[in-house]
């Protein structure tokens, strides 16, 4: 099946469904993405995203210490991260890290934040909430 423009018959619809149409189409012929990189870190990787069509959204967290990204990971227990999504996300898991790494929620997450323990705090990492 060949998706049509929808912009060859969006004089037909109203806007929230025009915004679906162009939504699908895009996603049709462009791929789902999960965000696009824009910045990198001192070590050399991706730590600013712009979010992709993808429902979740991906955050860099550095180690405890480092200062080159939003958030890293505490001396000791859990980060809360504001991940921005509106809705309370399914969880978390990890996109790359530098070392072995695993995350694990403590506490139920909710519309504005969720928490994540590490395994290792000295491990810069990307996550994606979902």
């Amino acid at each position: 099946m060949i998706p049509q423009d929808p912009n060859t018959f969006a004089h037909k619809l109203d806007m929230l469904h025009r915004q679906w149409v162009q939504s699908a189409q895009q996603t049709l012929t462009g791929g789902v993405d999960m965000g696009t990189p824009n910045s990198k870190d001192a070590t050399g990787q991706y730590n600013k995203f712009d979010k992709g069509n993808g429902s979740g959204n991906l955050i860099r967290i550095g180690a405890t210490g480092s200062t080159d990204n939003d958030y890293a990971w505490p001396a000791s227990g859990p980060l809360v991260i504001n991940h921005k999504l509106l809705r309370q996300p399914i969880g978390a898991h990890v996109v790359s890290s530098d070392n072995h790494l695993t995350i694990f929620q403590p506490t139920a997450p909710d519309k504005n934040s969720i928490t994540i323990h590490p395994s290792d705090n000295t491990v810069n990492a990307t996550i994606y909430v979902f």
